[in-house]
């Protein structure tokens, strides 16, 4: 078969779960991974026939797209901030949004000043990782409670030869480490559970505990995120938040209830209010 006759029928197949421009981005991926084109590549070696295996491994990318398993899971990993990244089931697939918040905080703080930063509920190790890599003089630790995210943590950030404390902590735990950080960051869960019939279905192949809160307490993590920077936050000291955007203001409340000062809303590039930004008096 050859490469357009592979993407004609990825078009076809998968027209009624996806865009055209993201069936189009689906199959560049898998072309860039499989086959190492580019997407101009791609265009001109549309007439080419496909080796066997490799025309085996596209139809097999194609079946389990069909059955909703998102692209980066095929392919297993995801390019973040200019790194690229190991994910499969066991972690939340790393999104542009969060990409946005890395380089907000990277775009206040200058490379000299030697920082300690704290990223809760890290996941993949994406933001803790983009940030070191970014500022190789800043002491970065990442919390997560899930002890299998953790290890494809650790695995990216040795893939980078990145050194950062990883250590296994539940925020919502009653007794947290009594440290002084210098910058809390963090995109925990915030999707309410009753959007989850509103969510695309490769969406759902990611570990729900990462995405969905309880209806009924929707911002339990910033409140408990909240209440321990304002604890253990140098004086000045910022903290950084990604959420829900149709709680934004409440969570912008809350950060100023807690003490917080010179807060900052921030749209993301879809125009949502995603992001925000307070600091410690």
């Amino acid at each position: 078969m050859t490469l357009k006759k592979q993407r004609a029928q990825f078009q076809k197949l998968l027209s009624s779960q996806y865009t055209q421009d993201e069936i189009r981005l689906h199959f560049e991926m898998l072309c860039e991974a499989y086959l190492g084109f580019t997407p101009a590549q791609v265009v001109l070696e549309l007439n080419e026939y496909l080796l066997p295996e490799k025309e085996t491994q596209l139809q097999t990318a194609l079946k389990a797209l069909l059955d909703n398993e998102p692209i980066q899971y095929i392919i297993g990993s995801v390019v973040f901030a200019g790194l690229r990244l190991k994910v499969d089931e066991r972690v939340l697939i790393p999104r542009p949004e969060t990409e946005e918040l890395v380089y907000w905080l990277l775009s206040t703080y200058n490379a000299e000043t030697p920082l300690r930063v704290l990223d809760i509920g890290t996941g993949s190790g994406c933001v803790a990782i983009a940030l070191k890599n970014a500022r190789p003089n800043w002491e970065v630790t990442a919390w997560d409670v899930d002890m299998d995210a953790l290890t494809i943590a650790r695995q990216n950030a040795n893939k980078h030869q990145l050194s950062i404390n990883f250590e296994v902590v539940d925020v919502l735990g009653a007794q947290l480490p009594n440290k002084k950080w210098d910058i809390i960051i963090s995109n925990p869960p915030y999707v309410p559970e009753f959007e989850k019939a509103q969510t695309a279905s490769h969406v759902l192949r990611e570990p729900e505990h990462a995405i969905f809160v309880s209806g009924k307490s929707p911002l339990k993590f910033f409140i408990h995120i909240i209440n321990y920077a304002a604890q253990q936050l140098n004086t000045k000291g910022s903290i950084y938040l990604e959420g829900h955007a149709p709680l934004m203001k409440t969570l912008h409340l809350l950060l100023t209830q807690a003490g917080f000062s010179d807060i900052v809303l921030r749209n993301d590039f879809r125009t949502n209010p995603r992001f925000i930004r307070a600091e410690y008096r």
